[in-house]
Order: C-alpha cells, then sequence, then structure tokens
C-alpha cells in the first residue's frame, strides 16, 4: 500500500503535536509504573515473612497507594489530552471537507446526492476521532507495554520466554493480514450507509408529497431495504473479526497455559520461584494484551483508511470545468452588463451525448431586459447556468464586458449578478439573515435592509410579525406564502445591487394577487439593470425589450413583442398565442 495513503492520516494531527507530546509524556509515566508493578508483586511474594511488623505491611501498602494514585491521576490525563484532541482533530477535518465541498462544483452536485454527502461529513468523519487519537495512544502504550514487558519476561525466565517470542510474531503477522481484508469491506460499509442516508434524506425532503400519495410505506419499505443492504455488509465484516478475536483468544490463553507448565517444573527444579512465576504470568498477560491492542489497532487502522479513503479524494480533488484565469482579478474591473455569447456548444457532463446549447450566439446590451422562452429543455436555464459559471461551454465562450471568465474569473462575475429563482431558496434562519445574504460584503446595516424590503414590497408583511426581521423562516422559508418568499428573495437580489439580473420563472408558481405584489417588486428590481427573464407568463415577457426564443438549444427567433406575434407560424406564436390577449390577438 502507498505510504502517502497513512501519511495523509497522520498529517491530521500534526497541527495538535504540543498537545500530544504532553499526552505521551504523561503516558510514558503510567506504562512505566505499570511494567514494574508486577516486579513489586514479585518482590511481595518473595519476601513474604510472618515476622515482619504490621507497620513494614502498612507502609509498603502506603507506597503502592501514593504509586497507584499517581498512575491514576496521570492515566486521567493521558486520557482527557488524547481524547480531547480527537474532537480537535474531527472538528478541524470536518471544517476541510465542507470547504472542500463548498468548493466543488455544480457538475459535482448533479452526480451526488446531498444526504450521501452529508453522511461524509458526519459519519464518516467520525471514525477518525478514535483511532487516529485514542486508538494510536493506546497502540502506543500497547506497544510499550509489549516492548517493556518482553525485556521483563527476558530478565525474569529467558527459558520461558522463548514460548512468547514465538507467539508475538505470529499474532502481529495475523492482525496484519486482517487489517488489509478489514480495509475494502470498511469502504464497503461506509458506502452502503451514506447510501441509506440518500434514501432518508429524499424521503424527508420530500415528505409532503410522501403524506399526499399515501407512500409512508413504500418510503419506509426503501430505506429498510437500504438499511438491510448496510446491516448484512456490516455483519459480515463483524463475522470475520468475530472470527478473529476467537482464535486470537485461544493463542492467548494457549500460550499461558504452556507458560504455566514450564514454570511449575522450573519451580520444582529451583530455577524459578514462586513470585517469579507470578510476575512472568503478570508480563506474559501484558505483552498478549498489548500485542493484541496493536493488532486490534491495526485492524482498526485499515478499517479507518477504507471509510476515510472517499473523504480524502474529495478534499484533495480539484473542482473540474473551472475556469483557470489568466488574469488575477482586481477591485478596479467593475462589469457594465454587457453579455456576448459565441458560438456556444454546450452538453451537461452527466448527458454528454445531448447538445444543451448547440453553436449558440447572442449579445445582451447593458441595461436591456431580454426574455428568454421556448419548451422544456430548450436551453433556457443553461444560459443563467453559464451566466453563472456553473458551468464552463464546451466549444465558444461567454464574455462579459468583451472578456471572458478565463480574464475575470467566476468569483468576481458572480459579484455583479443576481438570481431570482422559482422556487425561492432560503435558509432556516431569520428573514434578516435571509435578506442579508445578498450583500456583496459583510457590511450592511439594518436601514439597509429595511430600504430594500420597502423596494421589495415586503416591509409591511415582516413588520405585521411579532418579531419582525428576526422571524425564523423554518427549512427553505416554510414558514411563509410563496408570495413573501419570493419578496424576500427580490430585497436580497437589490441589497446585492447588481448589474446583471436573471429572473427563472420568477413569478409562474404565484396566483394572481401575489404575483401582482411580486411582479411590482421585480419591476423596482430591473431598472437600469441587464434582466434576463426565463419565462411563460405573457404579463412577464411583455416587458422585455427583446425575446429570444430557443428549440433543443438553437436561437429560432427573436425580436420585439410585436414583431414577434405577426408570424402566426413561428414558434414564439405556437407558444404564447394562447396567452394574448383577446383583443390583441384579433389585431394580428
Amino acid at each position: 500500500m502507498n505510504k502517502s495513503v497513512h501519511l495523509k492520516r497522520l498529517e491530521l494531527i500534526k497541527p495538535f503535536a504540543k498537545r500530544l507530546i504532553i499526552g505521551v509524556t504523561v503516558m510514558i509515566v503510567t506504562v512505566a509504573i505499570q511494567l514494574l508493578y508486577p516486579k513489586v508483586v514479585s518482590h511481595f511474594i518473595d519476601t513474604l515473612d510472618v515476622t515482619r511488623t504490621t507497620a513494614w505491611y502498612a507502609g509498603f501498602a502506603g507506597i503502592m497507594l501514593l504509586v497507584l494514585t499517581v498512575h491514576s491521576l496521570a492515566t486521567a490525563l493521558r486520557y482527557y489530552v488524547f481524547e480531547s484532541t480527537g474532537l480537535m482533530v474531527v472538528a478541524r477535518i470536518r471544517q476541510k471537507l465542507h470547504k472542500a465541498l463548498l468548493k466543488q462544483n455544480i457538475g459535482f452536485y448533479d452526480k451526488h446526492n446531498i444526504g450521501e454527502l452529508t453522511n461524509r461529513l458526519s459519519a464518516d468523519v467520525e471514525v477518525l476521532q478514535d483511532t487516529l487519537t485514542m486508538g494510536l495512544a493506546i497502540s502506543l502504550r500497547s506497544l510499550c507495554v509489549c516492548v517493556g514487558g518482553v525485556v521483563m519476561l527476558l530478565l525474569t525466565s529467558p527459558i520461558l520466554s522463548i514460548v512468547l517470542l514465538i507467539f508475538l510474531p505470529v499474532s502481529l503477522l495475523l492482525g496484519k493480514w486482517v487489517g488489509r481484508n478489514v480495509r475494502e469491506r470498511s469502504k464497503n460499509i461506509q458506502q452502503s450507509q451514506a447510501d441509506a442516508s440518500k434514501v432518508a434524506h429524499e424521503n424527508f425532503s420530500n415528505i409532503k408529497l410522501v403524506h399526499a400519495f399515501n407512500r409512508q410505506s413504500t418510503a419506509q419499505t426503501n430505506y429498510k431495504s437500504s438499511i438491510n443492504v448496510a446491516l448484512d455488509i456490516a455483519k459480515s465484516c463483524t463475522k470475520f473479526l468475530a472470527t478473529f478475536q476467537g482464535t486470537f483468544s485461544f493463542l492467548t490463553y494457549f500460550v499461558l497455559l504452556i507458560t504455566l507448565w514450564i514454570g511449575a517444573t522450573q519451580i520444582l527444579q529451583g530455577a524459578l520461584t514462586v513470585g517469579e512465576l507470578t510476575s512472568f504470568v503478570i508480563y506474559s498477560a501484558m505483552v498478549a494484551s498489548s500485542a493484541g491492542a496493536v493488532s486490534d489497532f491495526w485492524s482498526d487502522w485499515m478499517r479507518t483508511i477504507g471509510a476515510t479513503d472517499r473523504i480524502f479524494e474529495i478534499i484533495e480533488s480539484s473542482p473540474s470545468a473551472q475556469p483557470s484565469l489568466t488574469h488575477k482579478p482586481t477591485k478596479d474591473i467593475h462589469l457594465e452588463g454587457n453579455i456576448s455569447f459565441q458560438g456556444v456548444t454546450f452538453s451537461y457532463p452527466e448527458r454528454p451525448e445531448t447538445k444543451a446549447l448547440s453553436n449558440f450566439s447572442m449579445s445582451i446590451n447593458s441595461g436591456e431586459k431580454v426574455a428568454l422562452i421556448g419548451s422544456s429543455g430548450a436551453g433556457k436555464s443553461t444560459i443563467a447556468s453559464l451566466i453563472l459559471g456553473f458551468y464552463r461551454a464546451d466549444e465558444g465562450s461567454v464574455l462579459f464586458d468583451g472578456q471572458s471568465f478565463d480574464r475575470i474569473g467566476a468569483d468576481h462575475v458572480r459579484s455583479f449578478v443576481s438570481i431570482v429563482e422559482q422556487e425561492p431558496s432560503l435558509f432556516s434562519g431569520t428573514i434578516y439573515d435571509n435578506i442579508a445574504y445578498g450583500a456583496v460584503s459583510d457590511e450592511v446595516t439594518y436601514d439597509d435592509i429595511v430600504h430594500v424590503s420597502k423596494l421589495a414590497f415586503a416591509h409591511d408583511f415582516i413588520e405585521s410579525f411579532p418579531s419582525g426581521y428576526q422571524t425564523v423562516v423554518g427549512e427553505r422559508g416554510v414558514q411563509l406564502s410563496g408570495g413573501q418568499k419570493q419578496r424576500i428573495t427580490i430585497a436580497r437580489a437589490l441589497l446585492r445591487d447588481p448589474k446583471i439580473l436573471i429572473l427563472d420563472e420568477a413569478t409562474s408558481a404565484l396566483d394572481s394577487a401575489s404575483e401582482l405584489k411580486v411582479q411590482q417588486a421585480l419591476d423596482n428590481l430591473m431598472k437600469n439593470r441587464t434582466t434576463i427573464m426565463i419565462a411563460h407568463r405573457y404579463s412577464t415577457i411583455e416587458k422585455a425589450d427583446r425575446i429570444v426564443v430557443l428549440d433543443r438549444g438553437t436561437l429560432v427567433q427573436q425580436g420585439t413583442h410585436a414583431e414577434l406575434r405577426r408570424y402566426k407560424e413561428g414558434l414564439y406564436y405556437q407558444l404564447m398565442g394562447h396567452q394574448i390577449p383577446k383583443q390583441r390577438a384579433e389585431a394580428i
């Protein structure tokens, strides 16, 4: 196996080296006391004498009590240092993984379920805690005890030690073999658990649909099935480890039995005392249990590597399809809002055989309002995604004020763009926080929030809530109506003061009363901004300066509403003819 695989895990504890040095120092104290204890017991047994006074025994007990107190305190401190360091390591790796996930492009999320990713962030990372710190500490202590115990055994009885010197390599080789087998099994366990989390996440995300169609039993059956798959894989691994534990236990006690038999023979021959045999047995138990602990740790370590392979793949992966900058953007680069598509051809990563856009060219001037219409799959949302830099064109280029993403950078472009979607995206926090999320910088005041809320016709209904702007909206804004959520997202977009605005079916899911309020808010939002409207409603489209009609990724018509409605054979009339007011249709 590649050594770097092990080093990657061990590098996680590097920032906590000082804490771990303290822990190791304290551990050495506990190991030293543990190794001396059998020798003291041996001395006590061999020097038992009825002629000794009670004061001698009391003094001996007092000294031992003091030593054991030191051992207990050192053990407690060792446990705290390593366990707390483990918690710190887990927190750090979760932050690194979360940061790596945030950096991934949108195509990454097209391929991965959110439930799977959150499982990686919780369960997979948790595996590191016990193994990487406490497990590593126990293994290191066990190794020290094992080595020290072997030395003490050799000093006590070289003849008896031969048995253990045969047993130790066998146990360590057995542990290494088990670890190699456990790694792949653990990787499968984590994947099956991630799959089960994905099923649960989908059930809960669509809970209203589940209840509406009375599909609770189906949802439970699907989850039960995925859990049973994970259970079967885990049970298989447990069975394998149980077999190893049973075999190792037999070997341990078998070696102890042989040791006692040889030791009894040595005592009868006068080559060994009862106290020495007692201490030898204690040391043998120490060495055997320590060797077992080292072997167990290796199995756990390999299981950890298998369980966390995917974590490190994500952390070390470079987001694909991200523009590589040839020019470092500065605050001096200010976009005016001109957009140009030049011969753009694009296919989604998951559907490479289907062209979402094919040799598409279009220019939008700063401040122009352009409506994109077409049937489902025509490429409207794809254009918005390319403007936001979610994906990169396979061929051709998208230019902003004549400059490409390669030169400006997606992050810098997005600082001039706002989007209002059909289904508003809200966090579960307060209304204030959701609006403030749109700010380009963190320097936003309460007055700023109120100002944009008034422009979005949201201030009145927000103030009607008992907590006002501190009202918690619930997950995805479940506590608010559709129109209220939409106006909050418009306020958020206004706060950004964008040069480019994308309206993705912003009013299509609203009733007439809500649409009127939202449309008034959108009128305020669109003033003096380059606006791309993805829409099907006539009330939205008629506000556009130009209408672009798409069909299967190509531009088939463009012009004003008055120009396009004259062509009854055109796609625009086919799509919109039924929405054109009767009196206007008659005038055609």
